[in-house]
């Protein structure tokens, strides 16, 4: 059999260009093929049908042929190649006579067309299938895309359906909240009214009570009512504290009572009240000390008594012109009841009156503040009923006072409360929004309660609102909410400041920090926010700005939880200096001016806590630099900072008294933070330097300062605190410090250091004072001169101390020298 691929040898193949050339030419001569084919429109239409006439009809028979007939096979013969040969026949000249072809060529036409129709059925057939897969894919994918969609819009529908009813739930908790507190703020004042009756009537029953005169003094017909107008006293009343003669009876002069005032009060400033609330003072009373407690006089004491032993009450007794008993002597006591009753919060509410004894001696006490009497019986039963009624207030002022620090603050830049201002803030749905609405939640839930607690539960109420607060701070600076963290600060600052011992409740852990990794929560937040936002404070930056504001009140918070802090919290602040980068941030002199006072305050607050000496002078953790405690970078800063003239101000004077406020307390905490101190390289020539620039205005002349005596006397004062450190620091070293190799190592920016010492210590010590400084800053510079002759022998020998004296020991006949010997003296001085 014919085999079609052995026309071509076995190493024929088509490569891609030839490939593309043969599809090329296909496709061409199927197009041509196409254009030849006849259009169905413009085919002719069909013939009729017609008769046809065959002829007449042939015999087939003499070409049938049985199958048993051989004779016109061909032969087959086997050729030497194992091939076949087929002989065949020689085919006659006579051939069969050919059927006549009746075909219409119209049906041809129409057969091709019927192909050519059958192919396009088929093609289309195929974009049909291909047209419904890819519909098939766009609507599914639209049906995705469309789901998608429905699914968030749904959700966010759902979201913010929850939104409204948490908004509309708070809006609820708050007005709830304020008709609880409008309904005790209404209570309150029924009951302050009602505590005010019960004093007045009270105290008019003791009026009543003092003006029942006996009958022997009614028959010398005293006056029913006092003087409408003050009397003014005799010079032999006024002198009656003077003599202590006892002479008969006579009168008093009652004087009005007015409200208490700071100072003293003249006669011509004091108002009549109606005559219920006036009272005599009848013999054997005096002023008790304290503003609820009475205390029972010894009536073995008094020198004249008020009535006889017989008598069962208190009567008004008249004296005559002679001096008065010797116990009927007042004492001013105006400042301390006024202390007490800012101590004690029930002082406020309370009535005041004054009695005079001398017109240049005024005292006065509150209504509550009992006198004591000879026969004090019904005045200790009344002020027992008073101070039981005093005591009911006094224990619900703390849980009140929380409520209203956390209602009622508000932040001077903001024109809302702060409770009320977070409440406002804005965050992005997630379980933070569900935390910080959690946190409000549980503020409200305490505020709503306080009217109904017992005054023993204000503690758990202030562990509840601070944990609250504290975790609304840390979502705050998690969500870059500077204003309203800044405002929550100041709060959390003046709750520190108000509450008792309020750190228990403020430096707590997070639930979910280990063992090991346990950090006070709000110490975290403050410290993060330094490091993410304070960085970027600039020295142009004010303390109105958004992040000065922010400043301010972190570090002002910082110095509120360090001011008060207990003996067995106070390791829980070493996290500040520990933490990386903090104490740079906050020393670093491109800062304003106003933040570096705040920041170097609170660090000198931090240096009063002796246990905080290491992570003060240590090398915060995770910082990898070589541990020379030489050179701490914070330590540097300070000392940069200390010699730094450029900034003026009061507020630059400031950084530096706090500054070696911080110096002076470290050493003094620990013997090891003192060899730290001195061994710096950075400590002793900043304290020199900044020395000798105090000590310069005062003997080369300053206009600015001669003429303004109160900051020569601050320059002295300073410079008199600074000369004590620098002995302090000297002579206290344990080992014998060596001065000159110290001050000729210094760092290269201490230059002259050798000469700056010996030109400071010889000017404290022998110098003559300026004759423009005052005598008691005179006196000053005088005691520290010893100081500084001590410090100056540590340096210079006999013979060297002898010279630095007889140069500041000038007579009146070297006042002549000319120039060059005044300069040649202080060049040899230099020279030392």
């Amino acid at each position: 059999m014919f085999d079609s691929d052995e026309d071509f040898p076995d190493d024929f193949v088509l490569d891609d260009q030839t490939l593309a050339i043969l599809d090329k030419e296909e496709s061409r001569f199927e197009e041509s093929r196409r254009v030849d084919e006849p259009d169905l429109e413009d085919l002719p239409p069909p013939a009729k049908r017609q008769k046809l006439d065959t002829g007449p009809r042939q015999d087939f028979s003499a070409f049938s042929r049985s199958p048993d007939d051989t004779e016109d096979l061909p032969d087959i013969t086997l050729c030497g190649d194992d091939t076949y040969k087929v002989e065949l026949p020689q085919q006659s000249i006579i051939s069969a006579p050919q059927a006549t072809s009746n075909v219409n060529p119209s049906l041809i036409a129409l057969e091709r067309h019927l192909a050519c129709l059958r192919k396009q059925k088929n093609e289309l057939h195929k974009e049909k299938v291909r047209l419904q897969e890819e519909l098939r894919h766009t609507l599914s994918a639209k049906l995705a895309k469309e789901g998608e969609v429905v699914i968030l819009r749904k959700n966010i529908e759902k979201i913010a359906q929850d939104h409204a009813a948490q908004t509309a739930k708070l809006r609820a908790a708050k007005e709830e909240s304020e008709a609880k507190q409008t309904q005790m703020q209404k209570e309150m004042k029924e009951e302050a009214e009602r505590l005010k009756t019960l004093f007045t009537f009270k105290q008019h029953e003791i009026e009543t009570s003092t003006r029942k005169s006996p009958w022997s003094a009614r028959s010398k017909k005293a006056p029913m009512a006092p003087l409408a107008t003050p009397v003014p006293l005799s010079l032999q009343m006024q002198r009656w504290d003077e003599s202590g003669a006892v002479a008969g009876p006579s009168r008093i002069i009652q004087e009005s009572p007015t409200r208490p005032r700071f100072g003293e009060i003249v006669n011509n400033e004091r108002t009549r009240k109606p005559a219920v609330e006036t009272r005599n003072l009848p013999s054997g009373f005096q002023l008790s000390t304290t503003p609820t407690k009475s205390r029972v006089t010894d009536l073995s004491k008094g020198k004249g008594k008020a009535t006889d032993s017989n008598q069962k009450g208190p009567s008004q007794v008249q004296f005559d012109s002679g001096p008065p008993p010797a116990s009927f002597h007042f004492e001013s006591t105006q400042t301390n009841l006024f202390q007490a009753a800012r101590d004690d919060g029930s002082g406020a509410a309370a009535q005041e009156d004054v009695f005079m004894t001398d017109s240049n001696v005024d005292t006065n006490f509150y209504s509550q503040d009992d006198v004591e009497m000879t026969d004090g019986a019904q005045d200790q039963q009344i002020h027992v009923t008073v101070d039981e009624e005093s005591e009911e207030v006094d224990p619900h002022r703390w849980i009140l006072d929380l409520h209203r620090l956390v209602l009622m603050h508000m932040e001077p830049t903001c024109r809302m409360t702060t409770f009320h201002a977070l409440l406002g803030v804005s965050l992005s749905i997630g379980p933070t929004s569900d935390a910080y609405t959690s946190a409000c939640s549980r503020i409200l839930d305490v505020l709503a309660n306080v009217p109904t607690q017992e005054h023993q539960a204000w503690e758990l109420a202030a562990q509840a609102i601070c944990g609250a607060l504290i975790e609304m701070a840390d979502i705050l600076a998690v969500s870059n909410h500077i204003t309203s963290l800044a405002a929550l600060f100041s709060q959390l600052t003046q709750i520190t400041y108000t509450l008792p011992a309020p750190h228990r409740y403020l430096l707590v852990y997070k639930a979910t920090d280990s063992a090991e990794d346990r950090v006070p929560r709000i110490l975290a937040v403050i410290c993060s926010v330094i490091q993410d936002h304070i960085s970027k404070l600039v020295i142009h930056d004010t303390e109105k700005s958004e992040l000065g504001l922010l400043a301010k009140e972190s570090l002002a918070l910082l110095e509120a939880l360090c001011w008060n802090t207990p003996s067995d919290l106070e390791n829980m602040l070493a996290f500040v200096p520990r933490c990386p980068s903090v104490l740079s941030i906050l020393l670093d002199s491109s800062r304003p001016v106003w933040f570096l006072f705040q920041s170097t305050r609170m660090l000198s607050q931090f240096s009063t806590r002796p246990v905080l000496f290491q992570p003060l002078l240590s090398f915060p953790d995770t910082e990898g630099q070589s541990q020379d405690y030489t050179r701490l970078p914070h330590v540097e800063r300070m000392c940069s900072l200390l010699i730094d003239s450029s900034r003026t101000s009061n507020e630059a004077d400031g950084i530096k008294r706090h500054i070696l406020t911080f110096f002076a307390m470290l050493s003094e905490a620990h013997p090891t933070a003192h060899t730290i101190i001195i061994e710096s390289q950075s400590v002793i020539p900043s304290i020199i330097v900044y020395l000798y620039g105090l000590s310069a205005p005062v003997w080369q002349g300053d206009e600015a300062m001669e003429s303004d005596p109160q900051a020569a006397s601050r320059v002295i004062r300073r410079m008199n605190q600074t000369t004590f450190l620098l002995h302090h620091l000297m002579f206290k070293a344990e080992t014998p410090l060596r001065l000159r190799e110290r001050l000729e190592r210094a760092p290269r920016h201490y230059n002259g250091l050798v000469h700056l010492f010996v030109v400071t210590m010889g000017r404290l010590s022998f110098a003559d004072v300026p004759e423009w400084v005052q005598e008691e800053d005179k006196q000053d510079l005088e005691r520290v001169a010893g100081l500084a002759k001590d410090l100056l022998e540590l340096l210079m020998d006999a013979p060297q101390m002898d010279a630095i004296w007889a140069t500041y020991q000038e007579g009146p006949d070297e006042e002549m020298e000319d120039d060059e010997e005044v300069e040649a003296r202080r060049l040899a001085a230099n020279m030392i």
